[in-house]
């Protein structure tokens, strides 16, 4: 499955929304009923807002609340993603959605139904291999130095396998860059070793061993020791 179809695939058409012209109070009542932190207000057949019961509290502590609409509320409007968008040109956009929602609409702006934000985060973490199948390394490299290729080489020199990569820069200033690495190896430890050799500086790697093998790692410093000697 591309990953511009997942979004599609994993749409929710049949969450509960509500069109402008509802009144309030039965608003309200369906979520408390069905225990909604928040819901979609369609104005047209097209996606106009998310609402949340903090939105109605000025409602509700008024006198208001039996004969007010939704269209009567001062709701933030706001946008929707595309159902044939990228599965990666969403995640920046995650943040400006309220509430653990993201609406849904199709070429024309109709209102299709919503993604909750934790599929999305579960799959980029899924492509990314951010579980327990990878393992993290990060390295500090000059911008001037940097040849990705090169180290991505390195590290299957190494018998390790790239699962995925970032890039960012080391500090604000742009100095260096960090390449972030997950990696899959059989044994990590040497391979960190082999990189420090080669002249990588090792800004962050996954914890060689458990705790309870502090006394086998203390073994293996010193044979490297005694063999750099």
């Amino acid at each position: 499955m591309l990953l511009n179809e997942y979004i599609e695939s994993f749409l929710v058409a049949e969450y509960p929304f509500f069109t402008d012209d509802a009144e309030v109070a039965t608003v309200i009542a369906s979520m408390r009923e069905q225990s909604l932190e928040c819901v979609p207000v369609v104005h047209e057949g097209k996606f106009m807002a998310m609402l949340t019961l903090l939105d109605l509290l000025p409602v509700l502590l008024s006198r208001k609340k039996v004969t007010s609409l939704l269209r009567d509320i001062k709701l933030e409007h706001s946008a929707t993603i595309g159902c044939n968008e990228h599965l990666f040109d969403v995640v920046s956009k995650i943040g400006s959605f309220r509430g653990t929602l993201i609406p849904v609409s199709d070429e024309e702006g109709f209102y299709l139904g919503v993604m909750k934000k934790e599929t999305v985060l579960e799959k980029i973490a899924t492509v990314f291999h951010l579980g327990d199948a990878g393992m993290t390394l990060e390295l500090d490299i000059p911008s001037f130095e940097l040849k990705l290729s090169e180290v991505i080489a390195t590290l299957e020199k190494n018998d390790a396998t790239v699962l995925s990569f970032g890039l960012y820069r080391a500090n604000a200033e742009g100095d260096g860059m960090v390449l972030s690495f997950r990696v899959q190896t059989h044994d990590l430890f040497r391979l960190v070793k082999n990189l420090e050799k080669y002249g990588y500086s090792i800004r962050y790697s996954s914890a060689f061993f458990t705790e309870r093998d502090d006394e086998l790692r203390e073994k293996a410093l010193e044979f490297i020791h005694f063999m750099d000697m």
